[in-house]
């Protein structure tokens, strides 16, 4: 973790979509032009103002600030966090989502928040990433990253797939059901939790595989070390099988293919204000 970087500029990023984002970005921009702060938008976001501001292309706008503040829920922060991987630069989130796992500030507590992050008031922890490499006939095809979870479902067919699976080259069991889920701590109160999947502190360096819909009485989570590989062998009678990277984007897997899952060398830079706590967060979430 490392603490109190010098923050000089600061770059905004909202999604668009979100009915509030014009609203709490021009609150953002008024608070940081109040406290002499310099900004950059990304080109989309600068759309949504009534005012000129500078701005940059998305995926270049990383290179020009010190901090990302993302406006939305967690499929936005997530977006950032995977287009920023190969960034030092640490990402804030402001909540216009429901849940929010990912995002630090709530909208009631906006000024508080900004004071935080100009007061050097924070942490920035290190979230592990997950790599996944799809084989084809001995070939690698695909290689992706995801902050939360690879998932490998069935598609709209009704027909079950069956996901043979393996840790370190060793044979665990074949999930016969709608799918598999690998996700990282981070990405354990996602979509692995709806699953029945256990939360995992994101502090924590694990892998975690979760079936989906198993069509067997005794499937069960299982936790890996960050060592560890997991393999999963695709056995399937259609060709509609597809890889979800954070649940935003999908590629098609066919029979036979092979998919290895590991610890990325990245990190994601996550940055937390003061009063943190992830206990806090996940009882306000779950009531």
């Amino acid at each position: 973790m490392d603490r109190n970087k010098v923050i000089k500029k600061i770059g905004l990023i909202a999604n668009i979509n979100k009915a509030q984002a014009f609203e709490v970005m021009n609150k953002v921009c008024d608070y940081l032009d109040g406290q002499n702060k310099s900004y950059i938008l990304d080109e989309a976001s600068a759309c949504l103002l009534d005012r000129k501001v500078e701005n940059k292309a998305y995926e270049v706008l990383i290179d020009f600030v010190d901090v990302v503040i993302v406006f939305g829920g967690d499929g936005t922060f997530l977006k950032a966090a995977r287009t920023f991987a190969n960034s030092d630069t640490p990402i804030l989130g402001i909540n216009l989502g429901q849940l929010g796992f990912l995002t630090d500030i709530e909208i009631n507590r906006l000024e508080e928040g900004l004071n935080k992050l100009l007061a050097g008031q924070y942490i920035i922890e290190e979230r592990m990433i997950l790599e996944g490499t799809v084989i084809r006939k001995g070939k690698v095809v695909n290689k992706v990253i995801a902050i939360n979870d690879l998932v490998i479902n069935k598609g709209p067919f009704s027909r079950i797939i069956n996901l043979e699976s393996y840790i370190d080259n060793e044979y665990i069991t074949t999930y016969p059901g709608d799918g598999l889920i690998i996700a990282c701590p981070t990405g354990s109160t996602a979509y692995s939790l709806s699953a029945g999947g256990p939360i995992v502190n994101p502090k924590m360096k694990s892998l975690i595989i979760t079936p989906i819909c198993p069509h067997t009485l005794n499937s069960r989570s299982i936790v890996t070390t960050e060592d560890e590989e997991i393999m999963v062998k695709v056995d399937a009678d259609h060709n509609e099988v597809m890889l979800t990277v954070d649940g935003q984007d999908s590629f098609p897997i066919l029979s036979k293919d092979i998919i290895k899952i590991n610890k990325s060398e990245l990190v994601a830079k996550m940055m937390k204000l003061e009063g943190y706590n992830f206990y806090k967060i996940l009882h306000n979430r779950l009531q």
